[in-house]
């Protein structure tokens, strides 16, 4: 019996193990450092929290979080680097086309460069999401009318 439940104790750890690094939706477990730089984005430190998600992304294995890549390109989008904001948030799109913070970002980024269209194409992928991220796109849309 002792053996039995040491088994599936070991069994249970090693689930937890394997189910560290991502969940059901493929994201991948972000370091301690995320948190912060999110924290200074909500400040207005872009510079800041911008110099931290670059040391995340030095390592591979969060080049391919679209949540780390989308709050990236936020931060160079409000400090004004709009070009490397778009690949980025790109970048975020492609591993995760459905990426709603990406699609409302670069939907704003799009108005901000005179590309109202492309921002309407992103709309209308957020239209049946029914989040807040299609109604604060929509509305910087139509603040440009």
């Amino acid at each position: 019996m002792k053996t039995f439940l040491v088994l599936i104790f070991t069994f249970i750890l090693s689930l937890n193990a394997f189910g560290a690094g991502s969940d059901d939706d493929n994201t991948i477990v972000k370091p301690r450092s995320y948190k912060n730089a999110v924290k200074l984005i909500k400040k207005e430190q872009y510079s800041k929290a911008i110099l931290i998600l670059e040391k995340i992304l030095d390592k591979n294995k969060y080049r391919k979080d679209p949540d780390i890549l989308n709050e990236y390109a936020f931060a160079l989008r409000k400090s004004g680097d709009l070009s490397k904001a778009e690949v980025f948030y790109n970048k975020a799109l492609k591993i995760d086309p459905e990426h709603s913070g990406a699609l409302e970002y670069l939907g704003e980024l799009y108005v901000d460069t005179k590309r109202k269209d492309k921002a309407n194409q992103l709309l209308s992928k957020l239209k049946n999401c029914k989040c807040e991220e299609y109604s604060e796109l929509k509305n910087y849309i139509s603040k440009t009318n």
